[in-house]
This record gives C-alpha cells, sequence and structure tokens, in this order.
C-alpha cells in the first residue's frame, strides 16, 4: 500500500488516461480547423454563393467523423441551392467535400491523431476502419482513443528489456 507521500499508481494512470484523452480532442479541433480553412478557401477559389457560411458549417461538421460529412454536404448543398447556385456550382460542391474528405479521412486524421495518441498513422486509421465498420459513426470517432488507451495500458505493462 502506497504511503501518502507516494502517489497511487491508480492516480497516474487516470492522469495519462484523461491526458490522452484531451489530446484526442485537440487533435479532433485541429483537424477541424485546418478542414475549415480547406472548405473556406476551396469553395470561394470555384465561386461558391455563401462561401464563408458554407465552409464553416461544414468545417465544424467535420468534429462529427464520418457523419459530420453527410450533414455538412446537406447543409452546403441547401445553402448552395437557397442562394441560387447552378449545377456548376452544385457539382463543384460535391468535388470540394469528396477531395476533403479523402483528405481527412487518408492523410489529417492518421497523422495528427497518431502524433497527439503516440500511436503509428497506419493504427489509427485501421482503428477507426474497424470502429466504423463495427459500431458506425460513434465507433469512428471513440476507436483512435481506445486505442491510444490501450496502447498506453500495454506500454505500462510491457517489462523492459533485458540489459
Amino acid at each position: 500500500m502506497p504511503t501518502p507521500s507516494e502517489p497511487r499508481t491508480e492516480t497516474a494512470l487516470h492522469r495519462e488516461i484523461g491526458g490522452t484523452l484531451w489530446r484526442f480532442l485537440t487533435g479532433r479541433v485541429l483537424i477541424a480547423l485546418i478542414l475549415t480553412g480547406v472548405h473556406l478557401l476551396a469553395f470561394w477559389a470555384v465561386g461558391l454563393p455563401w462561401w464563408g457560411l458554407s465552409g464553416v458549417v461544414v468545417g465544424a461538421l467535420t468534429l462529427i467523423p464520418f457523419l459530420g460529412f453527410f450533414v455538412g454536404a446537406a447543409v452546403a448543398l441547401l445553402i448552395t441551392v437557397l442562394a441560387g447556385g447552378q449545377l456548376g456550382d452544385i457539382v463543384a460542391l460535391m468535388v470540394v467535400m469528396t477531395l476533403a474528405q479523402l483528405l481527412e479521412g487518408a492523410y489529417l486524421t492518421p497523422r495528427i491523431l497518431g502524433r497527439e495518441l503516440n500511436l503509428h498513422p497506419a493504427l489509427v486509421f485501421l482503428a477507426v476502419i474497424v470502429g466504423s465498420l463495427t459500431f458506425g459513426p460513434l465507433g469512428a470517432f471513440i476507436a483512435a482513443p481506445l486505442a491510444a488507451v490501450a496502447a498506453l495500458l500495454w506500454r505500462r505493462r510491457k517489462p523492459a528489456p533485458a540489459s
């Protein structure tokens, strides 16, 4: 039993897990900020009507993995149509949304969350795919932090290599 001056192992572990979850959330916010900038710039570049509103809404919704893409695309499409957008604007919107989704899924999320959670990007990518296939959007959202906590527990239990 630890003395009052010694930190309890459970408390240190809880702090590490809390730090991991905090880094996950800050990583998700960073991804959303980057994607907001990407959407704003791309919507402006292709000349979408009300590009600023669409870019901010879509960027904010990227906080929700997978589901945020579809809701964001629907809202941006509605904004574009209500603003008098033509067929070319709608096609440009869908192309930008698709390319941004590819950027997020294949590069930003694995790299940023991998760095924040101390996991290899391929492991983050795999965890998100398995989580989404198993539990849908909720599984996609919780897969990376669960993988990070599992890796943290594994590293704490793993004996040090013999010298």
